[in-house]
């Protein structure tokens, strides 16, 4: 019989949009040993799945395609939920889970570990404006496909709804990170930052073997952070990036972008940074918390 993770809490929330659907979360029953990948858009959701998928399997060479192998669990991209469950069940080892829900929606589990990635705002604001751009399904005449100014203050201005939460915005994020690291509602949870993780590619995936307790030593870590690079994520997209090889993305290899930094640098006007700064502010009074949120374990803080 296949050992279930006991539930320590249920959900406190239900978050849905046009595509996130919180009734899919029965399409995975966790196990303990499970890794559940609890991360914002656009913050290396992806990136992270991959090093972990690999870790676990032994090195670069996966059974399947990462989405297949490592499901977006609460999401409706087209692929039945009854496949996605057959899929996960038949995975007779540890299994790698993503969703960009935040931790007040779904069960705190036994044994099953969460990872949570974070990203400076900004920086996910413009990663966000050409997955945008990349998605083959919005018409041009989308408004998040405006031009930088308009689009700003729809991202700046826009609530946090938990029924339309697919509709990103600053407040979606703050949320995501009040709600999963705030609260402290999950126990020993293992906290990463996309700018400490492009910072040094192998200890990023030492690190991440690491907070999932798993065995890896030198050589599958070398494997693994040379297979994991931006250029080799890049030029194989098809295998990593979610739905890859349908059509759903204009191009597949443009869902990973620049594994960058201060995006924002050159594109935003002194008003708007402050605006920024005015709003992120607001949502998250504490400052050692938005200090972390913008900058992880960097010691610069942005003004």
């Amino acid at each position: 019989m296949v050992n279930r993770a006991h539930i320590l809490a249920p959900a406190l929330r239900t978050y849905r949009g046009k595509r996130t659907d919180p009734d899919r979360w029965g399409t995975w029953l966790p196990r303990p040993g499970d890794i559940l990948v609890c991360t914002p858009p656009k913050s290396g959701t992806t990136w992270t799945q991959t090093i972990l998928a690999m870790l676990i399997h032994g090195g670069p060479e996966l059974p399947d395609k990462l989405p297949f192998l490592s499901p977006w669990v609460d999401v409706d991209l087209g692929v039945a939920a009854e496949d996605v469950k057959t899929a996960l069940e038949a995975q007779t080892g540890r299994r790698v889970i993503k969703t960009h829900t935040p931790a007040d929606g779904f069960p705190i589990w036994e044994g099953v570990t969460v990872i949570a990635v974070y990203r400076h705002p900004l920086d996910v604001f413009f990663s966000l404006r050409k997955h945008f751009a990349n998605s083959a399904d919005l018409a041009l005449d989308d408004p998040r496909l405006q031009c930088v100014s308009q689009s700003f203050r729809r991202f700046i201005d826009g609530d946090a709804d938990p029924e339309d939460f697919d509709f990103d915005t600053l407040a979606t994020l703050t949320t995501h990170y009040r709600e999963t690291v705030c609260a402290d509602r999950v126990p020993d949870l293992k906290l990463f930052h996309y700018a400490d993780m492009i910072r040094d590619g192998r200890r990023t995936v030492e690190d991440l073997a690491e907070a999932g307790g798993i065995d890896a030593d030198a050589a599958l870590i070398d494997r693994v952070a040379e297979a994991t690079s931006f250029g080799e994520m890049k030029a194989n997209a098809a295998s990593y990036a979610p739905v890859g090889g349908t059509g759903f993305w204009k191009s597949d290899a443009n869902f990973f972008d620049s594994a960058s930094s201060r995006k924002w640098e050159g594109e935003l006007s002194d008003e708007e940074f402050e605006l920024y700064r005015t709003r992120v502010d607001e949502q998250l009074p504490d400052k050692p918390a938005r200090a972390w949120l913008e900058n992880g374990n960097g010691s610069a803080t942005v003004e």
